[in-house]
Formats: structure tokens, C-alpha cells, sequence
């Protein structure tokens, strides 16, 4: 292995175009968007940010322990607390030659991973020796992703029972991104079918929504709203809900599916909608990030 392999891995929380407008949305909002955090704030700050630190420590300890200092890491977000540049800067300083840059998306889409690739290329331009770059578009199909979410279901069935319908939930996208060609929903779906192959469930054991729409332009479906109406109607009484194109917890999942669509579900009847956390700091979701990094680092 070089001595002077390097390498970068990138969460990054508000990238996408739909999320532009949604701070804008949340601006003309403060009342609301505040309250939104204030029910999802730690002691430490934003879980996002928690968890995305933590993440960065545990991998820089196995890193280190595993390679010692010819691999480092860093990380940034494309609107939060530490930004890419900082995150590149750390390395720039180390002279860096090797860098990979790792999008925590599952699922690509443009307006989240093409998005990073071209802030990566613009921090990059005033570097004077610009490293061999590699570039992960995504990793829904990776075996160890998927076993990762199969096992943390699992798990969750064996501490509190199985409900009577799994929800796999992604954040939607506007319509007009997937008419001008974006393969996001191909990526939700088909990773999707083989989460279910593993899990050995049936059609009618399970359903994919959409979440977090905002009001003002059409969105992918099905919709989250209209299928927890729907199975309340139904007499399904005990849901439980996962949301794999999120590796850490955040205001989509801990507020959206934890607390309004929670509430939702309750008003349609006596219903209970079970959150079952994102991957995080677990042992299994740094296991799973490793397995990625070194996969990618491989033949460097």
C-alpha cells in the first residue's frame, strides 16, 4: 500500500436541489422549521452532526488501526457545521496523492451525489497538485449495505416483535428530475427487491414509499400520507417503518417518521407506527462504511 494514500468520505446533509428550496421554504417558516429541530436537538447539537462525527471517529480509529498513517480520513457536509472545504483543506495540508471521495447516498441521484462531485471538483481547482481522484456514485447494490439494513430489521423484529407491515421509505423526488432521466427510483426500487429477497418476505409483507414532499411541484410515488390512510383503513395496526437512503438519523427520519408521520398514522385510528433507526455509529453501520472504503480503495 502507497505510504501516502489518502482518502475523504463525505456526508453530506442538505445537498440536494429540493432541499435548496426547502431551507428557503423553512426561512419564510422559522416558527415552524425551529420547532421541527427543537424536537429532534441534543444535548451535543444536531443528531446529523452527531452522528456523522461519530461515524468519522470510529472509522479513523479502525483506519489507523488497520493501516496506521498511510490512510486518513476527514469529512464534510454541503450545508452544515463542517463544510467540504474544511474537510478537503485537512488533507491538503497532509499532501494528499490518492483521494476518494465517498457521498453517503445509497441511492444516487444528481441533485445529491452529482451535486457533491461537482463541489469536490470546485474545491479542487486551487489546489496546485491535484490528487488521483476516485469517486463513488452510490452504493445500494453493495452486498454489505444491503445485509447491513436486512440485519438491523432483524434485529429490531427480534427485540419488539414483527408488525404487521414493513414500510421502506425513501425521500421522494420531483417528477420533473425523473422525466429529465434521473435513475433515483430505479435505485430505490431495485434495491428495494433484493432487501425483500433476503428478508424472505412477501408482497404483501411489505411496501415502498416516498417521504418528505414539499408543497409546490409533483413528487414520485407512492407517497407515504396515502399509504399509512390506506392501511389504517385496512385494520393494519402495527407498521413498522425503515428508511435506507439515510446512513445516520436526521430531521427527515427522527421528525418526520418518528413524530408527524407517527401522529399521522394515530390519527387515522389506534395504530402504531414503529421507527426503526438508521445504521449511525453501530457497530454494524461502521462495519458496513469499512467494507465500502476498502472495497474502493482496492488495487490503489
Amino acid at each position: 500500500m502507497p505510504r501516502t494514500r489518502k482518502m475523504i468520505y463525505s456526508q453530506n446533509d442538505t445537498l440536494t436541489k429540493w432541499y435548496t428550496h426547502k431551507m428557503t421554504f423553512f426561512l419564510l417558516n422559522t416558527g415552524k422549521s425551529a420547532l421541527k429541530y427543537k424536537n429532534i436537538w441534543t444535548e451535543k447539537g444536531s443528531p446529523l452532526c452527531v452522528n456523522t462525527h461519530n461515524q468519522y471517529l470510529a472509522l479513523k480509529k479502525r483506519l489507523f488501526e488497520k493501516y496506521n498513517d498511510k490512510v486518513e480520513i476527514s469529512y464534510g457536509m454541503r450545508y452544515g457545521e463542517k463544510s467540504i472545504k474544511e474537510g478537503l483543506n485537512i488533507l491538503k495540508m497532509s499532501n494528499v496523492n490518492k483521494l476518494l471521495v465517498i457521498p453517503l447516498y445509497p441511492q444516487s441521484a444528481e441533485c445529491t451525489v452529482a451535486s457533491t462531485l461537482d463541489c469536490i471538483s470546485k474545491n479542487l481547482k486551487g489546489w496546485q497538485n491535484i490528487p488521483e481522484l476516485r469517486f463513488l456514485s452510490g452504493y445500494c447494490f453493495n452486498e454489505k449495505y444491503i445485509d447491513s439494513i436486512k440485519e438491523n430489521i432483524e434485529k429490531f423484529w427480534e427485540k419488539n416483535g414483527k408488525g404487521k407491515k414493513l414500510i421502506i421509505s425513501y425521500h421522494s423526488l420531483p417528477v420533473k428530475y425523473v422525466q429529465d432521466g434521473d435513475l433515483y427510483p430505479f435505485f430505490c426500487i431495485e434495491s428495494t427487491n433484493i432487501l425483500i429477497k433476503k428478508l424472505n418476505l412477501k408482497k404483501e409483507d411489505y411496501m415502498l414509499v416516498f417521504q418528505s414532499r414539499i408543497k409546490g411541484q409533483k413528487w414520485i410515488k407512492p407517497c407515504i400520507e396515502d399509504v399509512l390512510k390506506k392501511l389504517s383503513t385496512e385494520g393494519c395496526d402495527i407498521i413498522d417503518i425503515i428508511c435506507p437512503s439515510f446512513s445516520s438519523d436526521c430531521l427527515e427520519t427522527l421528525d418526520d417518521i418518528e413524530i408527524t408521520y407517527k401522529h399521522v398514522f394515530q390519527s387515522y385510528g389506534n395504530g402504531q407506527l414503529r421507527y426503526i433507526n438508521c445504521l449511525n455509529y453501530s457497530e454494524l453501520g461502521i462495519d458496513m462504511i469499512m467494507n465500502i472504503i476498502e472495497k474502493n480503495l482496492s488495487g490503489w
